[in-house]
């Protein structure tokens, strides 16, 4: 199944918190070129997190829209995700055997954040979203990559799925294109 949707991958991501109201009515006028992240920020209880997308993931099934649970193989596969985003603390990264078995069901995606983390992850991964690539509404304490510095990653992480995360307005997209960039991915860009 994998090496079927491997040619399906879309270039735009909703990076989609479950605990927001607005996303059934997003993910509703998503097409299948897009797909959807359901993530999470710290303190959640797991059990809340995995009740709040039980209805979007069947909203993404029914439409065919390609989606990433993160950091969760159980419930990745409960709930038919093609994709796991794992943290850079993730356990399975500590674990060759947990992370290649893995790649045999799921797309693995990470945020990297600096050249020290896109070393470490590069190889280990299929797509990659480079953040933060400008200052964001969301996540307006973390500090911006910069084009420069979002450009020097993308040529680092050719060899991979790269997608610019953070601030990303058609605008932004526009001053990150590269040959290098398969697309974005964004929070507020579709809530508009």
């Amino acid at each position: 199944m994998k090496e079927i949707l491997a040619n399906n991958i879309p270039n735009q991501w909703f990076f989609c918190n479950p605990f927001k109201n607005s996303n059934e009515r997003i993910i509703e006028k998503l097409s299948k070129k897009t797909g959807v992240v359901f993530f999470f920020e710290k303190p959640f209880k797991n059990s809340d997190f995995v009740k709040a997308i039980g209805p979007l993931t069947f909203l993404c099934r029914k439409k065919k829209i390609i989606f990433l649970i993160q950091s969760t193989f159980f419930w990745a596969s409960k709930y038919k995700a093609q994709g796991i985003l794992m943290d850079k603390n993730n356990k399975f990264l500590c674990n060759m055997v947990s992370l290649n078995l893995l790649k045999t069901k799921f797309f693995l995606a990470i945020k990297v954040h600096s050249f020290i983390e896109a070393v470490k992850f590069s190889n280990n991964t299929d797509l990659i979203f480079i953040s933060n690539v400008f200052r964001t509404n969301s996540h307006p304490e973390r500090k911006e990559l910069g084009v420069k510095n979002f450009i020097k990653l993308c040529v680092f992480l050719k060899k991979n799925l790269n997608y610019a995360l953070g601030g990303m307005s058609k605008k932004n997209l526009a001053r990150v294109q590269n040959k290098n960039l398969n697309g974005f991915g964004a929070i507020s860009y579709f809530r508009k």
